[in-house]
């Protein structure tokens, strides 16, 4: 059974150091650095069946939510492709089929019916609250003109086998990537930093890395982007506006309220597989943070790739970026009124 490791920031914290890292080590597959691996954090994911099935069941919900995995499933799994273009108004362009020996469709399939247990046609009302205008108005003439009850199909599922099903299901299909010999599957904020212990919970075997960045930092390296180690696969044409979109650079007093209510929303349960890091830690005491890392994923072999990836000298220029820029109004108001997450040295 693999080593599931997430590696989770909070936007352009610092994560990628940590995933190109790991990334070097020959018993450690990771997908292409551009792939996150949604199924869990995504609406209609995992974690959506995991509140409606086994934190809080509920016939209504666990219904709805099957279906909506469902639809997941293929919206993220179908390859696009010019030569079929059914796959263009059906598939995401997330393409997981193609990274899981066209596998992932079917595994994921097979889940689902683990999942449910009994399938009963019934008189079912609830549709109607979310349907589209169009479907409701066909619903209601079917109910109108129709003899006999309109029947829909409902999934009873099994809150008690629920954990049990999903670990196996994200094993079998982590089966399908890599080699024999590698251990670890490293994945990009799948658990996210949030609360990555239900996702834990899902998995065994299956562990959290959180990267954390001083603020002051996340904000200047966003001024100019000549002053930051920019890896190759980040570096075209809109990732800036991306990038500064993405924590609302544009607004100092957005970019502050949106990293305190990130912030705000952590559930730090003291797990022991979640390890919490600085990446400024993880760049200047590169050792000593390298040294944890292993132990906590348990990462034996520490025979790298010819091919390195990661190359520590290159981040230490992405670290202190703000004292270039330390008399800037933004900087002073960051540093006052998020002063508890500024890194200390």
């Amino acid at each position: 059974m693999k080593k599931i490791v997430d590696v989770s920031g909070y936007g352009h914290s610092g994560k990628t150091a940590v995933s190109e890292f790991l990334k070097d080590y020959e018993d450690v597959f990771t997908f292409p650095s551009q792939v996150e691996f949604e199924l869990f954090r995504v609406q209609g994911g995992l974690l959506d069946l995991y509140l409606s099935i086994y934190d809080s069941w509920n016939l209504i919900r666990s219904r709805v939510r099957i279906i909506e995995f469902r639809k997941l499933v293929r919206r993220i799994g179908i390859v696009q492709n010019k030569f079929r273009p059914s796959t263009l108004w059906n598939a995401s362009g997330h393409g997981y089929n193609q990274y899981f020996n066209n596998k992932f469709i079917e595994i994921s399939d097979e889940f689902i019916d683990e999942l449910v247990k009994v399938r009963q046609d019934s008189f079912w009302p609830y549709d109607s609250l979310s349907d589209s205008k169009l479907n409701l108005l066909i619903s209601k003439i079917k109910n109108k003109l129709s003899r006999n009850l309109v029947l829909k199909e409902i999934y009873y599922t099994d809150k008690n086998q629920f954990l049990t099903h999903t670990s196996n299901y994200i094993h079998r299909l982590f089966k399908e990537v890599g080699t024999q010999k590698q251990t670890h599957v490293v994945l990009n904020n799948t658990f996210e930093p949030y609360n990555p212990s239900k996702c834990i919970e899902m998995v065994e075997n299956s562990f959290s890395i959180i990267v954390d960045r001083d603020p002051r930092d996340i904000y200047a390296s966003m001024i100019n982007s000549k002053d930051v180690f920019i890896p190759s696969f980040e570096n075209y044409n809109t990732a800036d506006e991306l990038k500064k979109r993405m924590v609302g650079f544009d607004n100092i007093n957005q970019f502050i309220a949106r990293f305190r209510i990130l912030k705000n929303n952590v559930l730090d349960d003291n797990n022991p597989k979640v390890l919490r890091i600085r990446y400024e830690d993880f760049i200047l005491n590169h050792d000593q943070i390298a040294i944890a890392i292993h132990k906590h994923i348990g990462l034996d072999n520490l025979n790298k790739n010819r091919n390195k990836v990661f190359n520590v000298n290159d981040s230490k220029k992405n670290v202190g970026i703000w004292k270039k820029y330390k008399d800037l109004p933004e900087i002073i108001q960051i540093q006052k009124e998020l002063a508890e997450y500024c890194y200390q040295n």
